[in-house]
């Protein structure tokens, strides 16, 4: 069993920055940013060669994403460049991710402690009728809080909210969790279309690149599978959806029962 399936069956997901801060890492950015240098290719050219977005491109060749593993691939290919000492860059990098987060010790729950009252310190209570006097205006001035709460908050939670449309754009996505999903996703008044790429390296299981129609990013009204890619597979997708009234679109990557946040 390889280093990524080792991880992948611990259930937890990859972390980029970790294999980025490693000199194995920081080396495999070095060697992305010289090939594509060599090349004279731009960032538009290489998109044209490969199946990532310019903005995905740029973010692998300045060291700011982790890439995955066909990424290098590609990348060294469209630049006429052997893909072999960036692939082991790449694993080496993986490797001192994973180590570095097994020898991470794990953090301590703090837990509320009441402050105890040093020993001979009296506490001090009101008696007599002086105390039942502090109770009955401490009671009387919550209550006049509450009711003032009520009035003050309850217009506005009664008030409802129109959905506000939204406006027309495109943006770029980029999701990993031992697999990668990557495109750009495009939007109008009443529809959006989103064009990607999943990528999934091997020994990882089936990977899902999935689509969020909703007017919240954590609250699905529709969940829609965009493309599947087995072990050691890419694969291309591109969807239209209807979008209702303030709605919009998220995309996220999900293999093994693990899914990333909705990009």
């Amino acid at each position: 069993m390889g280093a990524a399936d080792t991880d992948a069956a611990r259930g937890l997901p990859h972390d980029g920055a970790l294999a980025l801060a490693s000199p194995a890492g920081r080396q495999l950015a070095a060697e992305l940013r010289r090939i594509k240098q060599t090349s004279g290719l731009s960032f538009a050219r290489l998109e044209s060669r490969t199946h990532y977005s310019k903005a995905s491109l740029e973010r692998y060749v300045n060291g700011k994403l982790f890439p995955g593993r066909d990424a290098v691939e590609d990348i060294a290919q469209a630049c006429g460049a052997d893909p072999g000492p960036l692939l082991k860059f790449w694993d080496d990098a993986l490797n001192a991710a994973i180590e570095m987060r097994e020898a991470t010790p794990p953090r301590e729950t703090a837990t509320d402690t009441e402050p105890s009252v040093p020993a001979g310190e009296p506490t001090r209570q009101p008696h007599g009728p002086f105390r039942d006097r502090r109770k009955v205006i401490l009671l009387a001035g919550l209550g006049m809080v509450i009711a003032l709460s009520a009035v003050l908050v309850f217009p506005w939670f009664s008030r409802p909210t129109a959905p506000k449309p939204p406006t027309s754009g495109c943006r770029d996505y980029s999701v990993d969790i031992h697999v990668y999903t990557t495109g750009k996703v495009c939007w109008k008044s009443a529809s959006a279309t989103v064009n990607g790429y999943v990528e999934n390296p091997e020994s990882t299981g089936k990977a899902t690149a999935q689509l969020c129609v909703s007017n919240h990013p954590d609250v699905c009204s529709q969940i829609i599978d965009l493309a599947s890619a087995a072990p050691g597979k890419g694969v291309r997708y591109h969807r239209t959806v209807h979008l209702p009234a303030g709605h919009g679109v998220w995309v996220r990557a999900c293999a093994k029962g693990l899914c990333t946040q909705w990009d």
